[in-house]
């Protein structure tokens, strides 16, 4: 180890403490441990996080448990339970040996492992544990066993519902954890009880089910305004929301959530919708609709407590935001809930808002009539050229009846007819004529709105209309060209690339995997303060070859370029002897340029790449370490 960097240094400086780290996997055994030891107690989160991964994979068992056996030490201590949960199912078998350790402090640290770790294999070892005469290990060892989901654990738990307080509390977490209904009966006798009653409402809310909810029901009735209201009728309608049907009327209940519907408080009033509308039909479903729509509920899914009520589909529809949003969706899986006049007399109130397209297209495919296809033509005639093709993807839904709308319709302009024939007409030709026929400047918004057909975009001279105007048409036909294969217009871009580059038109070059057009795309990366650059860069890294990688590291190792645009170009075509590059870059501050160097490294196993994917196994960023670790497995 070199000493001017000695670990034992207390005035190590931050990059004296990064550069430590970066040579890690190059120090004998007994140094790593050591350097490690002293870069824990280093006051850098960063730092000691990188420490302490390093650590999880290169100090062994016997000097671990040493690290947990430091009571006067709480730092190292500390860093031995880190270290011990980063192993993950690697340091099962220690945890699980260090159960039956004579220091009660470190069979505490071994089940708190095994509680992180959530590995079944750990069942039976922490049952044990429930035994153990300090009162800490046993809560920890009844959390630990609810976390691994196994409900054959429950009969060993019940018994603490009736122990202390501190092991109680831990039990009825425990058991809600594992969602079993056999805890149901044990529970629910706990909701009176004033110090774990709101814990035993919370585990029944998430064991679910008919009897849970009955419970909380009939603990909501006699205690309801005495306890924490919000809470109690949160948990509640969570419940109801996850019966399979709709349970029995119950008319006490509807009773007290029409005056919680009318609270002063937000969240009750949310609470007392979901509950109302998941209980079935009543007199109060307009209200709580209203409510439910006001509140944070997102409309690009169906509320839960709506899920069953497809009789309140046409309702929703009818109205507008996020409540139509929820009715096409409910439309979706059962399209005779709304009858056609409904969907008809949405379509014709506006252009569908953005959180309702989707919805609008999933039940509009379902529910078929040229009476829907009349709507939406009538909508895009209404709508200017640029908001109209918002309705494209509803207009696709009924493809089958537009060509015979569109020939009877009399008041739509010619550009607007081309658009339609041309998305979803037959008469591709056709098309292609009237396209020709316009002016230019009517042709060019033409084609900015039908850039996704193939067919027409291949029947286009764009050849010509490059040779006449490639200012307007240039950036157009790049990307038209780029995106179906167009090879025949490759040497007009070349020239244009020449000429007047644009991001479109660079951009293709990558697209096609042009190396003609490499030495052209060097010039502009070697020009000052070229905005295209970053675009270059990336076309340079899908073309690949050796002329293209030279002009990605010349610009790299010149400092042209933000290290993680170049080093990301780079990485596109990289081959083995570019490895060096990103050797070099796997102590930069930026995680997305590590990043990139654990991907890149992991293709070529050299052993100097290993050490590099060693030390990024050790990463803050747990992107960075997770692809190190998967590039080092492989």
């Amino acid at each position: 180890m070199n000493e001017d960097l000695n670990p034992t240094d207390p005035d190590l400086s931050w990059q004296e403490c990064m550069d430590l780290l970066d040579r890690l996997p190059s120090f004998p055994a007994q140094d790593r441990v050591a350097t490690i030891e002293r870069l824990v107690r280093n006051p850098s989160p960063m730092i000691r996080e990188r420490a302490l991964r390093t650590g999880a994979a290169v100090v062994p068992d016997d000097r671990l448990v040493t690290y947990l056996r430091s009571d006067a030490d709480d730092i190292v201590r500390n860093a031995g339970m880190e270290m011990l949960k980063m192993r993950g199912a690697k340091g099962l078998p220690l945890s699980v040996r260090l159960l039956r350790d004579e220091d009660p402090d470190v069979v505490l640290q071994a089940v708190l492992a095994l509680g992180h770790l959530r590995d079944l294999r750990a069942l039976e070892p922490l049952r044990a544990s429930l035994t153990h005469t300090s009162p800490n290990i046993v809560a920890a060892a009844i959390e630990a066993v609810g976390r691994l989901g196994d409900d054959r654990a429950v009969p060993d738990l019940l018994p603490f519902l009736e122990a202390d307080l501190w092991l109680q509390m831990a039990a009825v977490q425990a058991l809600g954890d594992l969602r079993s209904s056999r805890a149901l009966k044990h529970l629910s006798e706990l909701l009176p009880d004033l110090m774990v009653g709101p814990m035993a409402a919370e585990a029944l809310a998430r064991v679910g089910g008919l009897k849970a909810f009955k419970a909380l029901i009939d603990h909501w009735l006699l205690f309801g305004e005495d306890g924490d209201t919000e809470t109690t009728l949160g948990l509640l309608a969570h419940v109801v929301e996850g019966l399979s049907k709709a349970p029995e009327p119950q008319p006490e209940l509807l009773e007290s959530l029409v005056g919680c519907l009318q609270s002063e408080d937000t969240e009750i009033r949310a609470s007392a919708a979901r509950c109302l509308l998941a209980l079935g039909p009543t007199d109060l479903d307009d209200a709580a609709l209203d409510e439910l729509a006001e509140g944070q509920a997102d409309a690009s899914i169906v509320p839960a407590c709506l899920d069953l009520r497809r009789d309140l589909a046409s309702t929703l529809v009818a109205k507008g935001g996020k409540s139509r949003a929820w009715g096409f969706l409910l439309a979706a899986k059962s399209p005779r809930s709304v009858p056609v006049d409904v969907v008809v007399q949405a379509l014709t109130t506006g252009l569908p808002s953005a959180d309702t397209l989707r919805p609008a297209a999933l039940a509009l495919e379902r529910i078929q009539s040229p009476r829907i296809a009349e709507a939406l033509v009538d909508q895009f005639v209404a709508a200017e050229s640029e908001r109209g093709s918002v309705l494209v993807p509803l207009l696709a839904t009924h493809r089958d009846y537009l060509e015979e709308v569109v020939s009877q319709r009399s008041d739509l302009d010619s550009d607007s007819r081309l658009v339609l024939l041309a998305q979803f007409g037959t008469e591709g030709e056709k098309v292609t004529e009237g396209i020709l026929e316009l002016d230019e400047d009517r042709r060019f918004a033409v084609l900015e709105r039908i850039i996704d057909i193939e067919d027409i975009a291949r029947r286009l001279p764009w050849r010509d209309w490059l040779g006449r105007d490639p200012d307007k048409y240039a950036p157009l036909a790049a990307r038209i060209a780029a995106r179906y294969g167009m090879a025949d217009l490759l040497p007009t871009l070349r020239q244009l690339l020449i000429d007047q580059p644009t991001p479109e038109v660079v951009r293709a070059m990558g697209e096609f995997g042009d190396r003609e057009s490499v030495p052209t795309l060097g010039e502009i990366l070697n020009s000052d303060a070229n905005p295209l650059i970053p675009i270059v860069l990336e076309s340079l890294g899908r073309i690949g070859g050796p002329e293209a990688r030279a002009a990605i590291r010349e610009v790299i190792f010149n400092g042209k370029c933000e290290p993680r645009l170049g080093l990301r170009a780079l990485s596109l075509c990289a081959i083995e002897e570019d490895d060096a590059v990103f050797r070099g870059a796997v102590g930069h501050a930026d995680w997305y340029v590590r990043l990139t160097c654990a991907e890149v490294l992991g293709r070529f196993t050299r052993p100097e790449n290993l050490a590099a994917l060693s030390q990024l196994a050790a990463d803050p960023v747990e992107i960075v370490s997770k692809q190190a670790l998967s590039s080092l497995e492989a």
